[in-house]
């Protein structure tokens, strides 16, 4: 994914800015920061940060394999391996919930933080590269993950906390975004009990949910999109079990309309809700034609892929780590992103009801 999405200058500068960091077996190269390792590459080797701030960098695995596993148990649900991209909760203010650690040796490329943050600022054509890169790898975990679970638990996650990261991403689109997405969009109505996406279909449009909520779910037979998609949108919900709950400001389908894969999930109402729904062609039309939006667009796709998957890798611990909660508090200058994202959302909603009511 990364070398398909990044030109040849974007490779360039990663070589010549990042740093190659050898990784022995059981290496700690990331974790949550309740739960800090012996062997975490950011301690002196006895369980203390000794302030590198480690969790200010990505990684690029070059050789090797490294290992995403739950804080809690220790359980591995994830393999990354050479070209997987990790590290970059912290673009995204959010605290990382998984440990990554090396299955034997490995060899990763460093680049730091403020060096990749100046960059992303600075020249809107890498960042939007970058930011559809870290999207579609996030998006190929989610996936992965959607695919192989045989325990719904093991997916579940909460609605509230969804709710206020979507709204938090609106943040960081311009006004002429949002009023370009009302334009080229169509607000479409979906009774309660509706399928809006069906499992195995690809998702043709990017779609927000505006009003009402909707279900994910998933079936506990192996996925397979020729025959899901074979039994049409008239196959009852309750054929499918729900792992999670989402509402206004989400955008359901999202990991598909990134990938053109089919989805590995269904998305149903739950009761009557508004979605406001733009073609794929008008996005990718829109994209080629600005980069600056391009680059906007991708940071909140891979915002909200990102944000998803630590959702859905944290179950685990959520009922018996409050510390994870209280990691997640957002900061000062968060709670005013947030806020701002709450706010053009209400605009959008609001010039949108005028237009069709």
């Amino acid at each position: 994914i990364l070398l398909r999405e990044m030109s040849n200058a974007d490779i360039d500068w990663m070589v010549i800015t990042g740093q190659r960091q050898s990784l022995a077996d059981g290496t700690v190269l990331i974790a949550p920061e309740f739960s800090f390792d012996d062997n975490f590459a950011g301690s002196d080797g006895k369980g203390n940060n000794n302030g590198d701030n480690t969790l200010d960098a990505l990684y690029l695995v070059l050789e090797g394999k490294l290992a995403m596993s739950a804080p809690c148990s220790g359980k591995a649900f994830a393999e990354l391996s050479r070209g997987d991209l990790v590290g970059a909760d912290w673009l995204f203010d959010s605290s990382p919930v998984s440990v990554i650690s090396a299955q034997g040796e490995a060899l990763v490329l460093t680049i730091p933080g403020e060096v990749l943050r100046k960059k992303l600022q600075t020249e809107v054509i890498f960042a939007a590269h970058f930011y559809r890169a870290i999207a579609l790898i996030t998006s190929e975990r989610i996936r992965t993950q959607f695919e192989a679970a045989s325990n719904p638990d093991l997916l579940r996650y909460q609605s509230g906390q969804m709710v206020k990261e979507a709204l938090f991403v609106f943040g960081e689109l311009k006004d002429s975004d949002i009023d370009w997405m009302m334009s080229a969009g169509q607000v479409n109505r979906v009774a309660a009990e509706s399928v809006l996406l069906n499992m195995g279909r690809p998702v043709d449009a990017l779609y927000t949910v505006l009003d009402g909520q909707m279900a994910i779910a998933i079936t506990d037979t192996p996925y397979d999109p020729l025959s899901a998609c074979s039994h049409g949108l008239e196959e009852q919900c309750a054929a499918f079990t729900p792992i999670a709950y989402i509402s206004k400001g989400s955008l359901p389908g999202v990991i598909s309309f990134l990938d053109f894969k089919p989805l590995p999930v269904r998305v149903h109402a739950t009761k009557e809700s508004k979605v406001l729904a733009i073609p794929r062609q008008h996005v990718l039309i829109k994209l080629q034609e600005d980069p600056s939006f391009a680059a906007r667009f991708y940071r909140v796709m891979a915002t909200q892929t990102a944000l998803l998957l630590a959702s859905v890798t944290a179950v685990e611990c959520r009922s018996s780590a409050t510390d994870i909660e209280d990691a997640d508090e957002l900061d000062i200058e968060a709670l005013q992103q947030a806020s701002e994202g709450a706010q053009k959302f209400d605009w959008m909603l609001k010039r949108l009801s005028t237009a069709v009511g």
